[in-house]
């Protein structure tokens, strides 16, 4: 009995397999992607708009400059650099760490990349030593970006520091 199941299965299958195009046949099932085109306007289909009373305004980055920039290193890595920034917050409990463009587009301006090293703060916070105020953030830059780039600047509350190539 159980040689027959065993080829009954296996010559089943094997017939369900030689099926290029038939529904039956598992590989099948859920077909090739396709490309559909979506419009900006529409937003996520997964999340429900809001309006009246529970719409939100866009969330706006509320961070203040750190207040010393202590390191600026430009890493080359395929397709593009990252730029890793370190400093020292003002006070203890930095958080949301970015280097945020001077620019919307955050393209070079006269051949300058310009940055600000900001980080939100938590209220009356503890000044602490240096070593517990240190914080680091990155940021990626494609080829595009890099192409018409001579200088890489980044700004803090107290000091620059920048780097050519």
């Amino acid at each position: 009995m159980m040689r027959k199941t065993t080829a009954l299965l296996l010559i089943s299958s094997l017939a369900l397999a030689g099926c290029g195009n038939s529904r039956l046949n598992p590989v099948n099932w859920f077909g090739g992607a396709q490309e559909t085109t979506v419009s900006a306007e529409a937003g996520n289909p997964l999340i429900p708009r809001q309006s009246g009373l529970t719409a939100r305004a866009p969330d706006v980055y509320r961070g203040v400059p750190v207040g010393q920039i202590t390191s600026l290193v430009v890493e080359p890595i395929p397709g593009g650099a990252i730029v890793r920034v370190e400093g020292v917050a003002d006070r203890q409990g930095a958080y949301d760490v970015q280097l945020v463009p001077f620019t919307l587009a955050d393209e070079p301006v006269n051949g300058v990349l310009a940055y600000t090293l900001a980080a939100r703060l938590l209220p009356r916070a503890p000044v602490g030593t240096p070593a517990s105020r240190q914080i680091v953030a990155a940021h990626y830059l494609d080829e595009d970006q890099l192409a018409g780039t001579r200088e890489i600047r980044v700004e803090g509350a107290r000091n620059a520091l920048s780097t050519r190539r």
